[in-house]
C-alpha cells in the first residue's frame, strides 16, 4: 500500500489491475461532467451579458421614449409660435411679453429655435427655398435671408428652417 501526498490510499494488489478499466471509465464520465459544467457556466454567462444588455437597451428606449414623447404637442404649437413671430415682426410688441413666456415654456421642455442667419447652409437643419445672388464671395452657400425659422426637439430637427441662400456671381 503506497500513500500519495493527498492521503489518498492506493493499494498495490491484484485488483488494482482490475480497477484500471473502471478508472478510466470513472476519469472519463469525471471530463465529461467538467465539460458539461464549463458549457452551463458559459452560457450562463452569456445569459448574464445578453441580460445586462438588453436592461441597458431598455433604459436608452425609455429615455428617447420620454424626450420626444411631447413631440406632437410640440408640433402643434409651433404653428401658434409662428404668429407670434409674424405679429411681432409686425410690430406688435404688447405681445412680446407673452411670446417670452410661451418660448421659455417650450425650451424648458428641449425645443431649440434654427434662426441661422449667416450660416453655412446645411440641407439636414435647413430648407432651400430659393438662392439669391450676391457679388460677396464669402457670402457664397450663406444663409442670407430666413423666411420661417427651424426647430429641434432634444438635438433633433423637427422642422428645418425656410431660407434663401447666398450665390456669388463674379461680375468681373
Amino acid at each position: 500500500m503506497k500513500k500519495d501526498n493527498d492521503d489518498i490510499v492506493i493499494e498495490d494488489d491484484e485488483d488494482s489491475v482490475a480497477s484500471t478499466g473502471f478508472d478510466k471509465k470513472l476519469r472519463e464520465r469525471i471530463k465529461q461532467a467538467e465539460t458539461k459544467a464549463k458549457e452551463y457556466l458559459d452560457s450562463w454567462q452569456r445569459a448574464q451579458a445578453d441580460f445586462a444588455n438588453l436592461r441597458r437597451r431598455d433604459e436608452e428606449a425609455k429615455l428617447d421614449f420620454i424626450k420626444f414623447a411631447k413631440l406632437s404637442l410640440l408640433e402643434e404649437l409651433i404653428p401658434v409660435l409662428d404668429s407670434f413671430n409674424i405679429a411681432l415682426s409686425h410690430g406688435h410688441k404688447d405681445f412680446e411679453p407673452l411670446y417670452n413666456q410661451f418660448i421659455g415654456v417650450l425650451k424648458s421642455n428641449g425645443l431649440e429655435e434654427l434662426s441661422p442667419l449667416g450660416e453655412t447652409f446645411s440641407p439636414h437643419e435647413h430648407e432651400a427655398i430659393g438662392t439669391m445672388e450676391t457679388e460677396k464671395e464669402e457670402e457664397n452657400h450663406k444663409i442670407l435671408e430666413v423666411l420661417q425659422k427651424g426647430y429641434k426637439l432634444n438635438g433633433r430637427v423637427i422642422r428645418p428652417a425656410k431660407v434663401k441662400v447666398g450665390e456669388f456671381i463674379n461680375k468681373k
